[in-house]
C-alpha cells in the first residue's frame, strides 16, 4: 500500500517537475485516490506522456545493453579473436577482425553470407573469425558439427560455403555427400563430428555467446563492439571505417 502511495505520490511530483501540471492544482491533502485520479485524468488528456516515457526508458535500456556488451565483449577478448579452435577467413595480420556467430539453418545468416564472402575479397585488411552456434535444432547441430569437423582437414571454407547454399535438409547423408564433393575423407569427417574437440568448441561457443549478449543470428563482433542481424555491404564498410578510425 505505501508503496503504491509513494509511486502515485512520485508520478505526479514529475509531472509538476516538468511543467505538465501545476504545483497548485495539488494539494498536499489529497488521498491516493484523489492523486491516483488526477495522475490518471491528466494521461487520458496527454496520452503523449506515456509514449514519451517508453520512449525515453527504450532508449535508455539500450544505452544500458551496449555499455554491458562493451563490458562483456572486452572481458572476453582473448576467447573472442584468439582461440585457436575457432576457423578463420582472411590473414592473421589484417587490421580488422570481425567476429561472426551464426546457424546455418538461419535464413539471414544465408542471406549475409556472400556480403561476407564480398566483404573478404574486396577487403584484404579484413579477418573474419567464425563461431558456430547452432541454436536452430537438429539440423544446425549436424551442420555445426560437420564444419568443425571439416576444419580438421583444412576444409572448414568450402564445407561452411557447400552448407549455407545447401537447399535440402542437413543430414549425415548430406554431409557425407558434401563432404565427398569437396574430395574429403568422409569417415574421417563423420567420426570427427563427435570428437571431444568438436563438443568443446561448440560448448565454448555457446559460453561466449551468452557471456556477451548473443541473443539471435546472426550477431558480429567489430570494434569490441557486438552488433546484432544482417548488414549490406555498405553496412558493414560504415562500421569498419567508423571503429579503424576511433
Amino acid at each position: 500500500m505505501k508503496t503504491k502511495k509513494l509511486l502515485a505520490t512520485l508520478s505526479v511530483a514529475m509531472l509538476i517537475g516538468s511543467g505538465r501540471l501545476h504545483a497548485e492544482d495539488v494539494s498536499t491533502t489529497l488521498s491516493r485516490a484523489d492523486i491516483e485520479k488526477i495522475v490518471r485524468e491528466y494521461i487520458l488528456q496527454h496520452p503523449e506522456v506515456l509514449m514519451e516515457s517508453v520512449r525515453a526508458n527504450q532508449a535508455r535500456e539500450r544505452v544500458e545493453a551496449q555499455n554491458r556488451s562493451k563490458d562483456a565483449v572486452a572481458a572476453n577478448r582473448r576467447e573472442l579473436f584468439d582461440d585457436a579452435g575457432s576457423p578463420a577467413a582472411g590473414t592473421g595480420a589484417a587490421e580488422v577482425t570481425i567476429v561472426q556467430f551464426f546457424d546455418y539453418k538461419c535464413g539471414y545468416c544465408r542471406r549475409v553470407s556472400p556480403v561476407v564472402s564480398k566483404l573478404l575479397d574486396t577487403h584484404k585488411n579484413v579477418r573474419m573469425i567464425f563461431k558456430e552456434f547452432p541454436i536452430l535444432g537438429q539440423e544446425s547441430q549436424v551442420a555445426a558439427r560437420a564444419a568443425l569437423a571439416a576444419a580438421k582437414q583444412g576444409a572448414y571454407v568450402p564445407f561452411h560455403e557447400e552448407l549455407l547454399n545447401w537447399n535440402g535438409p542437413i543430414t549425415p547423408a548430406s554431409v557425407e555427400d558434401i563432404g565427398r564433393k569437396l574430395g574429403m575423407d568422409v569417415a574421417q569427417l563423420k567420426a570427427d563430428m563427435s570428437s571431444k574437440d568438436v563438443d568443446a568448441e561448440l560448448i565454448q561457443n555457446r559460453q561466449l555467446a551468452n557471456a556477451i549478449g548473443v541473443q539471435s543470428t546472426p550477431s558480429f563482433v567489430i570494434g569490441g563492439e557486438l552488433i546484432s542481424g544482417a548488414m549490406d555491404l555498405t553496412g558493414f564498410e560504415e562500421v569498419i571505417s567508423k571503429k579503424a578510425n576511433r
